[in-house]
């Protein structure tokens, strides 16, 4: 004879679908990516992602565009900027639920009661749910098997492929071609002083501050492991003279060592400050603040790296250039 008292596994429960639809003007919502005037490298990525209409990209999340490759933060505000004029936007973020809460509750009961036996499903409705699952997890395995690739789609993927190698392959040379060079060698197109090896990143010491993560969040320990600054920011970085760029609520701001705020979270994005300066951005256009957070530089600059040997790389209007840090001016190519 069984036992009778003896435990069985529980069947799994089925995955429910999402079947959310995007609110907003059913004209604009099919409109085509073509059609919403967005640049080139947004438009490649997106179709490369999948992406076809403004309902496909209505229906996603903010932090779901991430994971479409080359598509980062800027290509999201393009992209927000351009639903926001059809008057569409992106599909609103789950609301995080407390710590040790249940996913739903009911207000009509409290929550650490279990709700009536008539009201919870037995084993059979249990067991039928998982076999419905496992049939719609098998029907939907098969049905991509069987897509065919459209020709279309892997031209537009073969193409990006290519122009990535290609730009990548540039900016290698690009990058061995100028290292360690002045601002006069590079106007000059030839290199007057001899090559100097890069060195090599310095031992931690007392004073050292690195980030580590807990539970999603980032903070700073010391150089033997002691929480200095406790993990409350989303994303950190590395202390640079003195200051440290950190995230919080996808804007970026800087915090001393002593976990402060000193420039407030308003930036799109930024880098850690070099020579006295930082290049940050605010939407589209790039300029560069002090540690104070003043503004020393206007934003002006497409793009705009961070100083190195009294010099950065900028871009502005189908140009580039040289930013020379002694006079803060610009020599163009």
């Amino acid at each position: 004879m069984g036992n009778d008292n003896r435990r069985r596994r529980r069947p799994r429960r089925a995955m429910t679908q999402d079947h959310y639809q995007p609110q907003g003007d059913a004209e604009k919502l099919a409109l085509e990516l073509d059609a919403l005037g967005l640049s080139e490298r947004t438009r490649d990525a997106l179709a490369a992602g999948g992406i076809r209409t403004a309902r496909d990209i209505a229906a996603r999340r903010m932090s779901q565009m991430y994971r479409i490759q080359n598509f980062g933060k800027k290509n999201c505000i393009e992209v927000q900027r351009k639903l926001a004029e059809l008057g569409l936007d992106f599909r609103p973020e789950d609301a995080p639920q407390p710590s040790g809460a249940p996913a739903q509750a009911d207000a009509s009961r409290p929550s650490d009661q279990r709700p009536p036996r008539a009201d919870r499903p037995n084993r059979a409705d249990r067991a039928q749910d998982t076999r419905r699952g496992r049939q719609d997890d098998r029907r939907r395995m098969r049905n991509e098997r069987n897509r065919r690739p459209d020709p279309e789609q892997e031209e537009r993927r073969r193409r990006i492929a290519q122009i990535y190698q290609v730009n990548k392959g540039l900016n290698d040379s690009l990058s061995r071609q100028y290292a360690g060079m002045t601002i006069n060698e590079i106007l000059q197109g030839k290199r007057t002083r001899p090559v100097v090896a890069r060195a090599e990143r310095p031992p931690l010491t007392p004073e050292s501050l690195v980030k580590f993560c807990r539970k999603g969040s980032w903070g700073y320990k010391d150089w033997k492991g002691n929480v200095l600054i406790a993990p409350t920011f989303d994303e950190a970085y590395p202390f640079s003279e003195g200051l440290a760029c950190v995230e919080k609520d996808g804007k970026l701001g800087y915090i001393d060592r002593n976990g402060d705020i000193v420039i407030d979270y308003r930036y799109d994005t930024a880098t850690n400050f070099c020579q006295g300066l930082a290049s940050v951005t605010l939407g589209d256009k790039s300029g560069y603040i002090d540690p104070q957070g003043n503004q020393v530089i206007d934003f002006i600059f497409e793009i705009a790296t961070a100083f190195a040997d009294d010099k950065a790389i900028v871009y502005a209007d189908g140009r580039w250039g040289v930013l020379n840090r002694e006079t803060l001016k610009v020599f163009w190519r």
